[in-house]
C-alpha cells in the first residue's frame, strides 16, 4: 500500500511538473503587438476579418516595448497580401552631432523620428540590418519594408540604447493604418544588467520628425526664420528676440509620440500627443524644457490618464490621475550644479501647506538619443487649477511676473483683460489702504486667501529665494459663480509657488528686507509692499507668525538633511548617464549638497530673528 502511495505520489509530481512546463514554454512562445496583445511566434497572427477586409488596427511583432537585458531580434508579422513598411530611430550613444545645420547655425542634434514614407523606400538588398546601419543619419532618413527579423544590439559597454520603430502596413504603397510605435531599450552588450541597475528615475522616450525640430520656418529647436526677420527689422539681440523656440501657443505645437517607462522599466503610457518649447529664458539652452499636450486631434485621448505623482492630490485629497498637460523642465540656473533645486524646493512647499507643482525626476531620450535629466511635473495653468480645485479652466483667470527685455512685470496667462485690470487694481488697494482697524483683517480677506498668502510669502522668505517677489510670481483667482462655502470658488486671489531655482541661498540673508522694499517696472503692484502693509493689522500679523514658526517647525534641520540625502540617493544612479554625457564629476555634483545642509543647520535662527524684527506683535 505505501509503495502504492509512493508511485501515485511521484506520478502526480510528474503530471505537476509536465504542465508547469507546458504553461512555462507556452507562455514564452508569445507575440505582442502595438496594444500588447499576445500570440503564438510560431504561428503566423491571424488579422480578425471585418467586413471590409482585415482588422489593421495592429501591427504583430515579436517584442512588446520594453527593457531587454540584451541583444533582440525583432519580427513583424504582416497580414497576408500586405506590406509592412518601418523606420529605426537610434543613436550612437556619444554622438556629438548629426552633421547638418539650420541656415541659423544650429546643429541638428536629434535627426530620426521619421513615419515610413514609400517615396523614401530604401529597396537594396541587404544580408543583415544591423545597428550601423540606422545609426547613421542617412539611414535614419530612410523606410525600409520589411523582409527579415531586425538584430538589435547594444554595442555600448558603458550605456544603455533606445531604440524606437515605427511601423504602418501598405498594400500597392499605399498606406492603411496609422503609424504604430514601439520602443526597445536595451541593456549593456554584457546583459547583465537589469532596468533598475542602470535608471532610478522614469524613462521618457520622445519620437519626433526632425523637421519639425530643424526647418527653417516651422523648427521649434532653432532661432529660424523669425530670428532673421528681427535682424532685418534691427531687433536687439538679447534671450528675448524673436526666435522660432521663443514663439508659444498652438501655432508652434507640434505632432510627436511619448512613451513612459516607470522606475522598474515597465511601458506604462505611450501616447500620440503635441510637443512645444516650455520656459522663459531657459529656452535658449541646448536641452530645451518641454511641454506635452494631450489631445483627440492626436490620438483620440482627451489626457494623459496615468497617476504620474504620488503628491498630486486635489483640495479633497484624492490623488490626480489624469492631465491635459505634462512639463519635462530643464534645470536652467541649476545645470552643473544640483540639477534639482526647484523640484525639491517644490515639494518642500507642499510639505509646509504652499500650493505648488508636483514633480519627479525623469531620464529623457529624444530619437533614440540621450537628452537630459529633467524634471517632469505637473504644468501651471488653468487645467492645474480645474484639476486641483474643480474650478471651470473657462472662468479662471491667472497671471505671472516675467522678464521681458529685462523689465520684470505681470503677464496674463489666462482670463480677461478686465481681470487684469482688477487684479492690477485689489493688489493696489492692498498696498494703499489702512488696515490696522479691528475690521482691517476681514477686508483683507474679502480680497485674498489669508492663509494661502501668509504661507506662501513665509516659505519663499524662509527658502531665500533671490529671484522673487520681483520675478516668478503666479496667481490666480476664480471668476465664475461664487460659492465661498467651496475652496477655490470664492473669488479671491491665490498664489503657487513657481521657478524656485534661486532658493536656498545664504542662510544668514535677510530675505523680509529687500522683499519688503522690492518693486517691478512700471510701478506695478509688488507682492513685498503688499505684505509690509498688511503687516500693520495685528490679527493678519499673527496668522502670518504663525506660519513662520510652522515653516520652521516642519522643515527643521533633521528633516531638512534627510529630504536633501535622500533626493541625492534617488538622483545618484541617473547622474553617472549624465556624467559621461557631460563632463560633471559626481563627487563634484554631490558636493554641492554640503551647501544645502549647511542651510539646514543655520537658517532657523536667523529667519526668526528677522520674523520678530519685521513683524513684531
Amino acid at each position: 500500500m505505501k509503495n502504492n502511495n509512493k508511485i501515485m505520489i511521484c506520478s502526480s509530481v510528474i503530471i505537476v511538473s509536465i504542465l508547469a512546463l507546458a504553461i512555462f514554454w507556452f507562455t514564452q512562445l508569445v507575440l505582442t503587438s502595438a496594444n500588447d496583445t499576445t500570440h503564438d511566434p510560431e504561428i503566423t497572427p491571424e488579422y480578425q476579418d471585418s467586413q471590409n477586409g482585415p482588422d489593421l488596427s495592429q501591427i504583430y511583432v515579436s517584442h512588446s516595448s520594453g527593457y531587454y537585458e540584451t541583444a533582440i531580434k525583432l519580427e513583424m508579422y504582416p497580414p497576408e497580401g500586405y506590406d509592412i513598411y518601418y523606420t529605426v530611430t537610434m543613436s550612437a550613444a556619444r554622438s556629438l552631432t548629426d552633421g547638418r545645420y539650420a541656415p541659423t547655425g544650429e546643429s541638428y542634434f536629434f535627426i530620426g523620428g521619421k513615419d515610413p514614407d514609400p517615396s523614401k523606400l530604401d529597396t537594396e538588398e541587404r544580408e543583415e540590418y544591423g545597428n550601423s546601419l540606422f545609426n547613421s543619419s542617412e539611414g535614419r532618413m530612410r523606410t525600409y519594408k520589411y523582409s527579415k527579423p531586425l538584430d538589435f544590439v547594444n554595442t555600448s559597454t558603458f550605456s544603455s540604447q533606445v531604440i524606437t520603430v515605427k511601423a504602418a502596413l501598405f498594400k500597392d504603397n499605399v498606406q492603411q493604418c496609422p503609424v504604430r510605435h514601439f520602443t526597445y531599450i536595451l541593456g549593456s552588450i554584457t546583459g547583465d544588467k537589469s532596468y533598475e541597475d542602470i535608471y532610478g528615475s522614469m524613462l521618457i522616450s520622445i519620437t519626433i520628425d526632425d523637421e519639425l525640430l530643424y526647418d527653417y520656418e516651422r523648427g521649434i529647436f532653432i532661432s529660424g526664420k523669425k530670428y532673421d526677420e528681427a535682424m532685418e527689422k534691427g531687433a536687439a539681440i538679447d534671450p528675448w528676440t524673436p526666435r522660432n523656440y521663443n514663439q508659444r501657443g498652438t501655432d508652434w505645437e507640434r505632432l510627436a509620440h511619448v512613451d513612459f517607462f516607470e522606475e522598474d522599466g515597465t511601458l506604462v503610457l505611450s501616447q500620440v500627443c503635441g510637443v512645444r518649447v516650455a520656459g522663459g529664458t531657459s529656452r535658449g539652452a541646448q536641452y530645451k524644457s518641454l511641454k506635452l499636450v494631450a489631445g483627440p486631434q492626436y490620438d483620440g485621448n482627451e489626457r494623459f490618464n496615468y497617476r504620474f505623482f504620488e503628491g498630486a492630490k486635489d483640495v479633497n485629497g484624492e490623488n490626480i490621475t489624469s492631465f491635459k498637460k505634462l512639463v519635462l523642465r530643464n534645470p536652467r540656473n541649476d545645470i552643473g550644479g544640483t540639477m534639482i533645486r526647484d523640484q525639491l524646493l517644490h515639494k518642500l512647499g507642499g510639505d509646509v501647506g504652499v500650493d505648488y507643482q508636483e514633480g519627479r525626476n525623469a531620464v529623457v531620450y529624444l530619437n533614440g538619443k540621450y537628452y537630459s535629466i529633467m524634471c517632469l511635473h505637473e504644468s501651471l495653468d488653468a487645467d492645474f487649477m480645474e484639476d486641483h480645485y474643480f474650478v471651470n479652466k473657462n472662468n479662471v483667470a491667472s497671471f505671472l511676473i516675467r522678464s521681458d527685455q529685462y523689465l520684470f512685470r505681470y503677464k496674463q496667462e489666462n482670463g480677461t483683460d478686465e481681470q487684469f485690470k482688477c487684479f492690477l487694481s485689489d493688489m493696489n488697494y492692498l498696498i494703499y489702504n489702512d488696515f490696522s482697524g479691528t475690521d482691517g483683517l476681514q477686508k483683507i480677506r474679502e480680497v485674498i486667501d489669508v492663509e494661502n498668502f501668509c504661507r506662501y510669502m513665509a516659505y519663499q522668505l524662509f527658502i531665500v529665494n533671490l529671484d522673487w517677489p520681483h520675478n516668478n510670481v503666479l496667481v490666480w483667482r476664480y471668476y465664475g459663480p461664487e460659492n465661498s462655502s467651496v475652496t477655490g470658488m470664492d473669488g479671491r486671489w491665490r498664489f503657487v509657488l513657481k521657478d524656485l531655482d534661486f532658493g536656498l541661498n545664504d542662510p544668514e540673508t535677510d530675505t523680509f528686507s529687500r522683499t519688503l522694499n522690492d518693486g517691478l517696472y512700471g510701478n506695478e503692484p509688488c507682492l513685498g509692499p503688499v505684505l509690509r502693509n498688511l503687516l500693520k493689522n495685528r490679527a493678519f500679523t499673527l496668522i502670518f507668525r504663525q506660519c513662520c514658526y510652522q515653516v520652521t517647525e516642519v522643515l527643521n534641520e533633521d528633516y531638512l538633511i534627510e529630504r536633501i540625502n535622500q533626493e541625492v540617493d534617488e538622483l545618484s544612479l541617473d547622474m553617472e548617464i549624465y556624467s559621461l554625457y557631460n563632463g560633471i564629476g559626481i563627487d563634484g555634483w554631490k558636493a554641492y549638497f554640503d551647501q544645502w545642509r549647511d542651510f539646514a543647520r543655520r537658517r532657523k535662527d536667523y529667519f526668526l530673528k528677522y520674523v520678530d524684527q519685521y513683524a513684531p506683535v
